[in-house]
């Protein structure tokens, strides 16, 4: 790889304000890596060999910082029950709801992450790529936060008329999806993961109240981050898409330590907004499908020189990358963090913010 320092190095590096060769690359590469190999989609969220392969090629053709144990967003709404939808290029989805009415949850089991679902595919996959990498680079499980998952197994619309309407038996699901994303969760650490990120589109105030968030949501978020923190894990990472203004000013509450923030929060406002919490973005991610190498490369030059007195900042996408995009124009990341080291290095020569 390129520079002085392991990518474990950088990024642990810029997340404690320490200086850095160059701002870390960490863009949210998941079935995109799949072309590399020539696998499907479907092969890739199916098959831990072919999902750890297509991590680990990605990485040595973009050059990024970080490879991923992650398959889909559907992982434990398939172990809890749900049926799927399988294609060969596109992820798969729930079919339908398994929870019509909020009693459904007291006929429904705990996935066991070693045997449910596909949820060993992807443990085994943290497995494959930890051997591989070791600690020169982080490997970064993902799970879903227990709003997404009550939202898949529920239904959005349906756990938004809930949440009006019985309050209480909503928070039963919610125990729930929390302590299916726990116990997945730490199984995945358990397998080698040096860390994972917390997905939760259905906390963002695109989707849900603020007030949503804070009641229900924040402290579940806090108790994970506790236990996954007590079980070994480097980072406390939260990505939640959307304009996510209204509520990051709460994630210290949560005890995150990263934070990916797409690019409706201008870098800047977030990190004003988290305080001294990394942030981790915020490129568009449909640019990398309708933006050249060399657009890509602009915008990625605008981020840097917006945190350029920052040094925990991490360069990427708001949000994942779509499968369509050109492996092209996310090397342009590495390149463009490379190409503008030199504002990296007067940044790095700068007081602490």
């Amino acid at each position: 790889m390129n520079g002085s320092m392991t990518s474990y190095e950088r990024v642990l590096n810029s997340l404690k304000k320490k200086q850095t060769d160059r701002i870390p690359v960490v863009p949210e590469v998941f079935g995109v890596t799949a072309k590399l190999c020539n696998y499907s989609i479907y092969n890739y969220v199916t098959d831990a060999s072919k999902l750890a392969e297509s991590q680990l090629q990605a990485r040595r053709v973009i050059g990024h910082d970080m490879v991923f144990a992650f398959a889909d967003l559907s992982v434990e709404s398939e172990a809890i029950g749900c049926e799927l939808i399988y294609k060969e290029d596109t992820y798969p989805a729930v079919r339908q709801p398994i929870i019509k009415n909020t009693r459904d949850i007291e006929a429904l089991n705990i996935p066991d992450p070693l045997k449910d679902g596909r949820m060993p595919v992807v443990i085994e996959a943290s497995s494959r790529l930890r051997d591989a990498v070791g600690d020169t680079c982080i490997v970064a499980a993902c799970i879903m936060g227990p709003l997404s998952i009550a939202g898949q197994i529920m239904g959005i619309e349906n756990l938004l008329y809930q949440l009006v309407d019985t309050p209480d038996a909503v928070e039963k699901i919610l125990d729930f999806t929390e302590e299916v994303a726990r116990r997945y969760g730490k199984a995945l650490l358990q397998a080698g993961a040096h860390c994972h990120i917390v997905f939760d589109p259905v906390a963002s105030p695109m989707v849900v109240p603020q007030e949503i968030f804070l009641r229900l949501e924040l402290p579940r978020l806090r108790r994970l981050f506790n236990d996954f923190k007590k079980e070994g894990s480097l980072i406390c990472w939260l990505s939640i898409a959307g304009n996510t203004k209204k509520i990051l000013p709460y994630y210290r509450d949560a005890n995150v330590e990263l934070a990916t923030v797409d690019y409706t929060v201008p870098v800047a406002e977030a990190f004003d907004l988290l305080g001294d919490i990394a942030v981790n973005g915020n490129l568009m991610p449909f640019c990398f499908v309708s933006y050249s190498p060399e657009k890509i490369k602009d915008d990625t030059k605008r981020c840097i020189i917006e945190t350029s007195n920052r040094r925990n900042y991490l360069l990427g996408s708001g949000c994942e990358i779509p499968v369509e995009a050109e492996i092209n124009g996310i090397k342009a990341l590495v390149e463009a963090s490379l190409e503008f080291s030199s504002l990296c290095n007067t940044a790095n020569k700068r007081t602490k913010s």
